[in-house]
């Protein structure tokens, strides 16, 4: 893509995203009733209104192209799904659980593959009505009311700044164990791929993820953390790739500020 198709692909799925938000938040105000999926996550209403404006809207926006959304009644077979060079994936309400409390953390995201790397994404807070974006290569922004402002990740903090989407209740062994190796920290709880934002625009310095998360989860607010200088990384230190495997779960990573830092 050149600069300027770039950036107009990136501006057209930034106002998906904003629609998208637009039909959620009137759910978020109303007693939210929820049905149990096969795996027994909750799925709502605003999910699946939400997934069937933005499939419909990227089918407009790039009709040769396909579209992984975790809604989909139907995934593609792996087999045929391994031959995609170009695909979106999309989580049209990360965060349910977070939106069935009422809790603000959950977000729209949206982002492009290509050839098993994250090149374009979207990362909407339609509460906060605040987005994150990027392309790579060309940088990552954090945009509200149509002003966009360039994201840099920051120095550690003193304490370090540990983001994290469970309560201390149901913090994992690995997840305490990892705490146990750091220095002085303070604990912030977010839901979604926000968290991964709050890393992007310099608000905390590190996200451990050793619990079940799916490449729609990640792979949007991989390329803005990047972007800002990040890494949203496996445990072996490598980027995650998208759509390689035959399943969509992604393996635990570590989304840090610093990548130079010697991370446990």
């Amino acid at each position: 893509m050149t600069l300027d198709s770039s950036m107009a692909l990136l501006s057209a799925v930034e106002q998906i995203a904003v629609r998208a938000g637009e039909v959620i938040m009137p759910y978020f105000s109303a007693a939210v009733h929820f049905d149990a999926k096969a795996d027994g996550s909750p799925v709502t209403q605003a999910d699946k209104a939400a997934d069937d404006l933005i499939q419909q809207a990227l089918a407009e926006l790039t009709p040769d192209m396909a579209i992984l959304s975790e809604e989909m009644e139907q995934q593609l077979a792996a087999s045929d799904r391994l031959q995609l060079r170009r695909l979106w994936l999309v989580d049209p309400l990360d965060g349910t659980r977070q939106f069935i409390r009422g809790d603000a953390g959950f977000s729209v995201n949206i982002a492009l593959i290509v050839d098993h790397q994250p090149v374009l994404g979207v990362v909407y807070s339609p509460v906060e009505a605040v987005g994150y974006s990027a392309v790579l290569g060309q940088g990552a922004w954090r945009w509200q009311s149509g002003q966009r402002q360039p994201i840099q990740v920051a120095p550690i903090a003193h304490p370090m700044r540990v983001l994290t989407g469970f309560s201390a209740t149901r913090r994992g062994e690995k997840t305490r164990t990892f705490l146990a190796h750091l220095p002085d920290y303070q604990l912030m709880e977010l839901g979604s791929s926000l968290k991964i934002c709050r890393i992007a625009e310099g608000m905390a310095d590190v996200y451990p993820r050793f619990g079940l998360t799916s490449e729609w989860d990640t792979a949007a607010a991989q390329v803005i953390l990047s972007e800002a200088g990040g890494l949203l990384c496996g445990l072996d230190g490598q980027a995650l790739s998208y759509n390689v495997r035959d399943t969509l779960e992604n393996p635990p990573f570590i989304a840090v500020g610093d990548p130079a830092y010697a991370w446990p």
